[in-house]
């Protein structure tokens, strides 16, 4: 029987290539062996041997057999105790332990264990000489070690043999061992020596390739394995798989699994290979693909479960892996420390404080809280949660976990840097400093990511020099150290700091990584640099990460924050619509006044469920505030309703500015009053529009009932308030709460307020009054909005002389004010100074616009209308006059800002926008027109004659106020 043995007959630990071919040699003569466990090996003795006779010793066949058992089960300290008892040794008992340290390790045994068997024998007849199978084993240990030099030696004895002893074995071992050595060059010598490889030598050719880094040469070995007819196996089909998932191609991964289907390895017959396809689809982020998989599995293992859980968490999906989470704990009842670190990595993205201690539960039941990585994600869990929880219920949790854990050397950095992230985030800096003594306690204070952390604690809790001085200690510091130091001074506002130190970063040919890019484009926007926020950009374009969601987000901030909101939306095509910050480009295009852009935007939004916070619903709502956008307005009212975005305060408040500013004061009203909660910005909102619109006594009504429920009041509720008491004609109410709002309400009166009270004092005609008022209580009379006011309010009573005074304060601020100009203009004529107004500045064109079927339609003074709409100018005027219409000419100062017109009295732009409106809208639809300039006077007096008698509200914005005519009367009560 001895004779019939060899040591590839006896050895089952064969490297994993040798196992794939089909020849490789199997334990026939015990087939049992191949079926030995753990758990029936624990029972193995000496006394178990079969003893032919009571009195002789058993035969060596005996001792190699319990000693390839105890190999078998992973016993190695058994398994070498029984070796060293034996009375004799083959080459066959050297080989199964060798075999065994190769297999189970360490691997250093193996080669120990060569060496021993090399210096055996008394003489060279008595000295074992290994066969190719030993210097396989062996040169599979070299590749494990990493031992370059032992290898080499291995194949000059095999050199030394002659060709006749090399055979596949070994050929592929050799190409092994060069492979995992980083000695490519060396393995793709050795398989082009091979004269016909088979499918162990292309498998071991593709092995290397891959394990090298270069993935696209091993699709190119793989594609010419198929191209020649290599019969392709599972091992060559996972580490394809594994270089699509490196490279992210999906295309063709597609394609290698169907072409695995064809070779009959489809839908769940081979479990190691579907799990190796699920993770593929995972990192491609296909999860209908990773589903799709794991449902086909007819028998699935923990590694299955896991490769879902991770596969969902890696891709934002926190709900969807928790949901899986929760089947795999009721189906199969248990998990493994890999399920626990992924299912607290999407709870901390949730921020679930509640479901993270019933892991923890889980955790202490089960005995994994051994386990140091278990632990440390637990602590890194409580740490990002308790941001969002209470912090006097939740602060003093990661101090109790850290007590608890049982610090290993190899794990102690890890700890430290959690725990240091846990003093950042409470700015603990007394804590802070207790762990920074124990690192240097521990000697782990030279790790790369304890002295981020240090960085980071010292800089978040403000002694960003403390931070400085632990970066001077560090020797040759990497991107890391250099990224974390960056983001600390960015953090305290060293914002020019923190761009030295990312040119000297990049002077030491440091490479910058996505936390040093962000932190740097934070300091560009800080400081209002674009120039320089445009160089990080073309650098980051060189190093390849312009598709970083990140970076993209943070270069969109950039662009959005410094005027150039046509740069950041062109940036929206590097990454996809779900990872688009929806809320800056709103942001951004709402600051440029592109209201065109935002309703787009909204588009995209509506398509891919795009995030929205609630400032941004204000902002799209704010877009939407005029009178040719109501129709869009209520569309995205109806789509937030939808998605359930409505319900706060902020989203109603843009809702009311929305209503009003197209017009539609009892809408705006609706709102407000269904809103549960009314903030103190949205009673400011509705106490403005009432004013706006012309309803001054309910906008004080509303402030007596604002300040009934404590709410506060501010700059933009007082102005309001200011202008409803000029609108009332209340003047000492006026004064009287200007001089106490500092002392009341804590707001420091501005040109605004003073501008209200001003126009309040004018309406009543109290002239010397206004005079002691400017001259005593008014600070900057340099400002516009001061003599504005004064204009507007001599406009109203029609007094020329407060006018001029008014105008030429005007152009005493800006002489190239053109309204200024064309204003002093029209004064000095009524003066009789012809020869001074010829000199004055003339304005351009202005324009009315009017929405029509979801369409905007604009009508400019210098252009001419169309033939239906002259003709129905000509019918209300026609209409007009057989009504006893009187046209009005006293209107000098009003009509100022109108281009002159001959002809009928309805040739301005509004009439024209009106009389389209009457044309193209459903009778008694109100007709809403918005115009550029100040309404004039004979157009609003037409306005009112009109609306008696075309059965529906006219409703004109200008660049003062809102006009309501309705029955004869306007809202403004002729004061505009």
């Amino acid at each position: 029987m001895h004779s019939l043995l060899t040591c590839s007959s006896i050895i089952s630990s064969s490297p994993p290539f040798l196992l794939l071919q089909s020849h490789t040699p199997k334990l026939t003569h015990f087939p049992q062996l191949n079926h030995i466990t753990p758990h029936n090996s624990q029972h193995l003795k000496l006394t178990h041997f079969l003893k032919p006779h009571a009195n002789t010793k058993p035969p060596l066949f005996y001792f190699n057999l319990h000693l390839q058992l105890y190999i078998n089960a992973g016993f190695m300290q058994e398994a070498r105790d029984l070796f060293d008892s034996m009375p004799e040794r083959t080459l066959i008992s050297w080989t199964i332990l060798m075999s065994g340290y190769a297999k189970h390790g360490p691997s250093t045994e193996a080669l120990a264990l060569f060496k021993e068997m090399l210096s055996t024998g008394d003489n060279h007849k008595t000295r074992l000489r290994p066969d190719s199978y030993v210097y396989a084993v062996v040169l599979r240990s070299c590749g494990e070690m990493r031992e370059l030099g032992f290898g080499k030696g291995v194949h000059g004895q095999v050199l030394k043999k002659g060709e006749a002893f090399l055979d596949g074995f070994l050929e592929n071992s050799l190409v092994n061992m060069y492979s995992s050595c980083g000695q490519l060059e060396d393995a793709v010598l050795i398989f082009d020596g091979i004269e016909k490889p088979g499918l162990v030598a292309w498998s071991s050719m593709l092995s290397a390739y891959v394990k090298n880094g270069f993935e696209k040469e091993g699709l190119s070995v793989f594609f010419d394995m198929v191209s020649k007819g290599i019969k392709l196996d599972a091992f060559v089909f996972s580490m394809v798989i594994k270089v699509c998932s490196n490279l992210e191609e999906l295309n063709l991964g597609i394609q290698v699994h169907g072409l695995m289907v064809k070779k009959g390895f489809g839908k769940g017959s081979c479990l190691f290979l579907d799990n190796s396809l699920m993770d593929f689809y995972a990192k491609c982020k296909d999860l209908k693909g990773l589903r799709k998989v794991f449902d086909q599995l007819h028998e699935k293992d923990l590694v299955s479960w896991n490769t879902l859980i991770m596969g969902y968490v890696h891709n934002f999906y926190y709900f969807e892996a928790l949901r899986n989470f929760r089947v795999l704990m009721h189906d199969i009842c248990y998990c493994d420390d890999f399920t626990i670190t992924s299912i607290l990595k999407a709870i901390s993205s949730l921020h679930d404080m509640g479901y993270g201690r019933q892991v923890h539960g889980y955790i202490v039941r089960t005995g994994l809280a051994s386990n140091s990585y278990v632990m440390c994600s637990l602590l890194d869990m409580y740490i990002e949660c308790i941001e969002h929880e209470s912090w006097e219920q939740w602060e003093k949790v990661p101090l109790k976990v850290y007590a608890g854990l049982e610090r290993g050397e190899a794990n102690e950095c890890i700890i430290i840097a959690s725990m240091l992230k846990w003093c950042s985030l409470l700015s603990n800096l007394d804590a802070g400093k207790v762990f920074h003594s124990l690192a240097n306690k521990l000697a782990v204070d030279s790790d790369p990511y304890v002295i981020s952390a240090l960085i980071d604690m010292y800089s978040k809790c403000g002694v960003p020099e403390a931070a400085l001085r632990v970066f001077e200690r560090v020797e040759n510091p990497g991107t890391v150290t250099w990224s974390a130091l960056i983001s600390g001074l960015s953090w305290n506002g060293w914002f020019v700091e923190a761009l030295t130190c990312f040119n000297k970063m990049q002077l030491n040919g440091i490479e910058a990584n996505e936390f040093t890019l962000t932190s740097v484009i934070l300091a560009c926007v800080a400081l209002g640099d674009l120039r320089k926020g445009r160089e990080l950009h073309c650098k980051i374009l060189k190093t390849c990460y312009e598709s970083n969601v990140s970076i993209v987000n943070m270069l969109i901030n950039l662009y959005s924050e410094l005027s150039d909101h046509q740069q950041a939306l062109k940036l929206c095509s590097l990454v996809s619509d779900a990872e688009i910050s929806w809320n800056l480009l709103i942001q951004a295009s709402l600051k440029a006044n592109d209201y065109e852009m935002i309703h787009k935007l909204l588009g995209r939004i509506q398509s891919c469920f795009g995030y929205l916070e609630p400032i941004s619903v204000c902002d799209i709502f704010r877009s939407c505030s005029s009178p040719v956008l109501l129709n869009m307005g209520m569309q995205a009212q109806a789509y937030m309703t939808k998605r359930g975005l409505l319900s706060h305060p902020t989203s109603g408040n843009g809702l009311i500015q929305m209503y009003s500013g197209c017009g539609q004061i009892a809408e705006a009203d609706l709102v407000f009053e269904s809103m549960p909660e009314k903030s103190s910005p949205c009673w400011t909102s509705i106490i403005s529009a009432k004013v706006e619109h012309g309803h001054p006594s309910e906008a004080l009504t509303l402030f007596n009932k604002m300040r009934r429920r404590n709410k506060l009041v501010d700059s933009s509720t007082l102005k309001s308030i200011l202008k409803a008491c000029s609108q009332m004609g209340r003047v000492d109410e006026a004064r009287s709460l200007l001089m106490s709002m500092e002392v009341v309400y804590g707001v420091k009166p501005s040109e605004e307020h003073y501008s209200c009270v001003i126009e309040a004092f004018t309406r009543a005609g109290m002239l010397e009054e206004l005079e002691n008022f400017i001259n005593e209580v008014v600070v900057d009379k340099n400002d516009t909005k001061i003599w504005n006011t004064l204009l507007s309010s001599a406009r109203v009573i029609g007094n020329m002389d407060m006018a001029k005074f008014a105008l030429e304060k005007l152009l005493e601020i800006d002489p190239n004010d053109c309204f200024a100009n064309l204003m002093l203009g029209k004064v000095l004529v009524m003066f009789g100074k012809w020869k001074d107004a010829s000199k004055m500045k003339t304005l351009g064109p202005n324009s009315s616009c009017i929405e029509v079927q979801n369409k905007i339609f604009e009508f400019v003074s210098d252009q001419k209308p169309s033939e239906e709409v002259l003709h129905k100018l000509g019918e209300i005027e026609r209409e007009m006059e057989e009504l006893g219409y009187v046209e009005d000419r006293n209107h000098l100062l009003h009509d100022a800002e109108e281009e002159e017109y001959d002809g009928a009295s309805l040739g301005h732009t509004e009439m024209k926008a009106i009389a389209f409106g009457l044309l193209s809208l459903p009778h008694r639809t109100p007709v809403r027109v918005i115009k550029s300039v100040r309404m004039c006077g004979t157009c609003h007096h037409a306005c009112k004659f009109m609306s008696t008698f075309v059965d529906r509200e006219l409703v004109v914005k200008d660049n003062c106020t809102f006009h309501h005519f309705r029955d004869g009367k306007c809202s403004c009560r002729d004061s505009w």
